[in-house]
């Protein structure tokens, strides 16, 4: 099967003005549709070492699935695996290594040749959708807040502020198997996907990320050009973390 070739994926990562490095990856294979990103734990052993084999792992896996002699398309069911495999080699890491545990977050995503875009993710990093001028935080965050957001217990916008808005409640490599939420949706012309860690969206209000998105889709800017301005947006904002993000169009 003829892959499209003309996807445009583009992806920066930056360590922040405040960490002294950088746990955060980014991977893709353009010509396949596929793009991952990853969020070390930090404070946790090894939290690059942790994203590092996670993305490499899921794009590997994706990258053989695609072009493999069968051709296939990838499933939400083959995306799904491919995480739960990537959580196996991040766990087995651990195993092999002395120290704390180490862990990862993690947001990917495919476009397959049928119109649909499929999205797997474990923590808080998150995907976003702008669509016809909107942005729509597609991920619900495995957070400590976002479950007392679920519960009624607090606001979006008191979670935001919360002390307790960096814990997470699910990660790769914390344990054998871990559960992997994945949505998918059909694909319209000028759709844009944005794949982020925390250190985007905490830093900036989704006002701010949707007018550097649009200024891309009205050719106002380059992908690399609205990737750095939303880097340096976080940056200006603080950059208390590491920052990445990843833009996806079909």
């Amino acid at each position: 099967m003829t892959r499209k070739k003309n996807w445009k994926i583009a992806g920066r990562t930056h360590t922040g003005l405040v960490r002294s490095r950088n746990e955060d990856a980014v991977g893709w294979l353009q010509p396949l549709g596929v793009a991952v990103l990853a969020d070390g734990m930090g404070g946790l052993h090894a939290g690059d070492v942790a994203s590092g084999e996670a993305v490499r792992s899921v794009l590997h896996q994706l990258g053989e699935r695609r072009l493999g002699s069968g051709g296939e398309d990838i499933s939400g069911a083959t995306l799904v695996e491919a995480v739960r495999v990537a959580n196996r080699k991040v766990w087995s890491l651990h195993q092999n290594r002395s120290g704390a545990p180490m862990g990862t977050t993690i947001v990917a995503a495919v476009f397959t040749d049928d119109g649909r875009c499929l999205v797997a993710h474990v923590g808080d990093s998150r995907a976003y959708r702008l669509r016809d001028g909107t942005l729509k935080q597609l991920t619900v965050d495995h957070s400590l807040v976002q479950q007392r957001v679920d519960e009624g217990g607090l606001s979006p916008e008191q979670a935001r502020r919360s002390r307790d808005r960096n814990v997470i409640t699910r990660a790769l490599g914390l344990e054998a198997d871990i559960p992997v939420e994945h949505l998918e949706f059909a694909r319209r012309p000028g759709d844009l996907l944005l794949l982020c860690s925390d250190g985007l969206w905490e830093m900036l209000p989704e006002t701010l990320i949707a007018a550097e998105l649009m200024r891309f889709a009205e050719g106002a800017l380059d992908a690399s050009a609205c990737l750095d301005a939303l880097l340096q947006a976080a940056n200006a904002a603080g950059g208390t973390d590491n920052i990445s993000v990843v833009l996806m169009q079909a």
